[in-house]
């Protein structure tokens, strides 16, 4: 019997065993990871190093971005709150100065027009007479670095002071207290209102409503 003989006789009568399937995917999986190359477990590693200060950097730029939006808003409040301290001075000063008005008249149709020529926009001048809110005359008074309109009106024998200027920036309505006076602020077709007054926060906001419906 030659080699070759022998070689069939064992394959046609050798007993054969199928390793079971977890094996055979376990040598796979095995054969696979020892063939993967050698610069991405060198990535992973240098990965791992940088993680650290990636996380670092993750909250360095968190802490930048509070803290820009707290310098936002503390700026924004600063400004609301200087708008009303001069709004504050200056009515405070046209009533200790007696001058409330340099156009004095309970007719909108003498008050608006007096404007005209002293700036450049037309302030709205609602009659609120018959709300007890009579229109007594306006001014040009300073606030914010610019020359505005102040309406005056009275309710019993408060005053309440309107200041007018154009804004093109929306804003949101504010109510504050400085002083024991009392000042709410608001937007409408591009114009911006402060209204002072030493009347309770409820009657001014009942005011302000009036005037928004009407002005």
């Amino acid at each position: 019997m030659n080699d070759a003989d022998l070689g069939r006789m064992l394959r046609a009568g050798a007993t054969r065993f199928e390793a079971p399937t977890r094996l055979s995917r376990a040598i796979g999986s095995a054969l696979r990871d020892s063939e993967r190359p050698a610069i991405d477990r060198s990535v992973a590693r240098r990965a791992r190093a940088w993680l650290p200060w990636a996380r670092i950097a993750t909250a360095f730029a968190a802490g930048l971005a509070v803290a820009w939006l707290s310098t936002s808003l503390l700026w924004t409040r600063d400004a609301s709150d200087r708008l009303t301290d001069e709004a504050v001075a200056d009515h405070v000063r046209a009533l200790m100065a007696n001058h409330l008005a340099d156009v004095a008249s309970s007719d909108q149709h003498t008050v608006k027009p007096w404007f005209d020529g002293r700036l450049i926009y037309s302030p709205p001048v609602p009659d609120l007479a018959a709300a007890a809110f009579p229109l007594t005359g306006g001014r040009l008074d300073y606030l914010d670095g610019r020359t505005v309109a102040a309406l005056v009106y009275r309710h019993r024998l408060h005053v309440i002071n309107v200041f007018v200027w154009p804004d093109a920036k929306a804003c949101t309505p504010t109510a504050s207290a400085k002083d024991g006076y009392n000042v709410v602020g608001w937007c409408d077709n591009g114009m911006r209102f402060l209204s002072v007054s030493d009347l309770n926060g409820e009657e001014l906001s009942r005011f302000v409503q009036l005037f928004r419906q009407q002005g």
